[in-house]
C-alpha cells in the first residue's frame, strides 16, 4: 500500500512502519526543515548530508523501480541523516553554530537613525537592526508602514528615544501584537535635571492634547537628547541593558562594546569643546529646536526657531520678526535640516539682504552615508558645517 503507514506487531508491542513515497518524502522534509533552522555556518553540513541522502535514495529507486528494496534504501537514508545530525549537534554545542542562544541574531528596531547607530555599535555582529524612521524623514510626523509593523511583530527589542519624539511609540505594543517585545525608552536613562524644557507651543499642545501624566511629561521636555554626546552616553546605557535583557548569555560582549563607545563619545565631547571654543559667532537660527542640548553643552545660543511645532510654518509676521532679530543682533547663520524644505530659511536669508546665510545640517544621519553613518561621524559632520557658519 504505497504512501501509507501501518503498525506491525512485535514482542515489545507495535511500532510504525512507513512504506512507499510517504516515507521518502517525509525524510526529505526533515532535511529541508533542518536546513532552514540552521545557522549560516552550519548549512554546508546540512547540504552535504542532504546530497548523500538524495543520492542513496535515487540510486535505490532506479535499481528497484517496484520499490521491493525501498526499506533498505530508507534505512541508508536514515543513517545519512543521523550522521549529519550528530555532526551538526557537535558543531552547535561547540559554540560555532549561531549568533545568539537561539542560533539567530537579536532582532532590534530603533525609532531613529542615531539610536540605530548606537544599537549597531553596542550589539556588533550579534544584532540585526531595523531603523523605523528612514533618512530624510521627520520623526515628529512619520507613521509606521505595514512592513515595519511586521518586523516589530517578530522583533526582540525596540529602542525608542522617548519624550514624545515619535507619535506611535506609546501604543506600539497594542499595534504590533508582540507581547514578548522588550521596549527600551532611552530618555528614561537620562537624569531629569539634565533635560531641557520644550518650546512654549510644544508644551501647550501636549498639555491640551494629552490627559495622561506620561503625556504631560513628554510635552515638558525637549526630546533631541542624542545631539549632546555626554547625554548620548546615557542612551548607550539603556541600549546595553536592553540587549542584555533579551540576550543575557552575551552580557560581557555587550558591556565591553558599550564601554568602548562611551569612551569614544567622551573623546568626541572634548574635541567638540575645543573646536567650538574658536567660534567667533555663537548665535544661530534653527529650523526647529533640534540643537538646544548641543548649544547648552558648548556655550552656543539658539537665538530663534523657524518652526515651533513640527509642520506648522511661520506666518509672514513671524518671518519678518526673525529677519529683524538676525540683522539687529548680527546672527549670520540659519540652520536648515535635510528632513525639511529649506524654503522658509532661504526666504529669511533673502529678506536679510545677504546678511544671513543658510546652512543645511542633518541631526539624524544616514547609515549608508560614510560621512555620517555612525554616531561620532554624524556629530563631526554637523560640527564641520557649524565651523564654517560660525567662525
Amino acid at each position: 500500500m504505497d504512501g501509507a503507514c501501518t503498525r506491525e506487531a512485535s514482542s515489545a508491542g507495535s511500532r510504525p512502519r512507513c512504506t512507499g513515497v510517504t516515507g521518502y518524502a517525509g525524510l526529505e522534509g526533515w532535511y529541508v526543515r533542518l536546513g532552514r533552522a540552521a545557522s549560516i555556518e552550519s548549512k554546508p553540513l546540512i547540504v552535504a548530508g542532504y546530497a548523500g541522502f538524495k543520492r542513496q535514495g535515487h540510486q535505490g529507486m532506479r535499481q528497484d523501480p517496484r520499490r521491493r528494496r525501498f526499506q533498505a534504501v530508507l534505512e541508508r537514508g536514515r543513517a545519512a541523516f543521523l550522521a549529519t545530525f550528530l555532526i551538526l549537534a557537535a558543531h552547535l554545542l561547540s559554540g560555532c553554530g549561531g549568533n545568539s542562544p537561539g542560533g539567530e541574531k537579536v532582532r532590534v528596531a530603533a525609532d531613529i537613525v542615531p539610536l540605530a547607530m548606537i544599537c549597531r555599535q553596542v550589539g556588533g555582529e550579534h544584532v540585526e537592526v531595523e531603523v523605523l524612521v528612514p533618512p530624510g524623514s521627520s520623526p515628529h510626523t512619520y507613521e509606521l508602514t505595514a512592513g515595519q509593523v511586521g518586523f516589530l511583530a517578530e522583533a526582540d527589542l525596540l529602542v525608542v528615544n522617548g519624550l514624545g519624539l515619535v507619535p506611535w511609540a506609546e501604543d506600539v505594543h497594542s499595534r504590533v501584537g508582540n507581547p514578548d517585545l522588550v521596549v527600551v525608552e532611552a530618555a528614561e536613562a537620562v537624569p531629569r535635571d539634565e533635560l531641557l524644557p520644550a518650546s512654549v507651543e510644544e508644551r501647550e499642545e501636549g498639555e491640551q492634547g494629552e490627559d495622561r501624566e506620561e503625556g504631560r511629561e513628554h510635552a515638558l521636555y525637549d526630546p533631541h537628547l542624542w545631539l549632546d554626546p555626554l547625554l548620548a552616553g546615557y542612551i548607550v546605557d539603556a541600549v546595553e541593558e536592553g540587549l542584555i535583557r533579551v540576550d543575557p548569555g552575551r552580557a560581557g560582549y555587550y558591556r565591553e562594546r558599550a564601554a568602548r563607545l562611551r569612551a569614544e563619545m567622551n573623546s568626541l565631547h572634548e574635541e567638540i569643546r575645543r573646536r567650538t571654543a574658536s567660534f567667533t559667532r555663537r548665535e544661530f537660527i534653527s529650523f526647529h529646536a533640534s540643537w538646544t542640548y548641543f548649544a547648552r553643552r558648548y556655550d552656543l545660543r539658539q537665538a530663534g526657531v523657524i518652526e515651533e511645532l513640527p509642520g506648522k510654518e511661520p506666518s509672514a509676521g513671524e518671518i519678518a520678526a526673525l529677519v529683524d532679530m538676525a540683522v539687529s543682533r548680527g546672527v549670520g547663520a540659519v540652520f536648515a535640516e535635510v528632513q525639511f524644505s529649506p524654503r522658509v530659511a532661504e526666504a529669511i536669508a533673502e529678506e536679510s539682504g545677504g546678511k544671513v546665510r543658510v546652512w543645511v545640517l542633518d541631526p539624524l544621519g544616514d547609515l549608508d552615508d560614510p560621512r555620517k553613518g555612525d554616531y561620532c561621524s554624524l556629530l563631526r559632520y554637523n560640527l564641520g558645517i557649524m565651523e564654517e557658519a560660525l567662525r
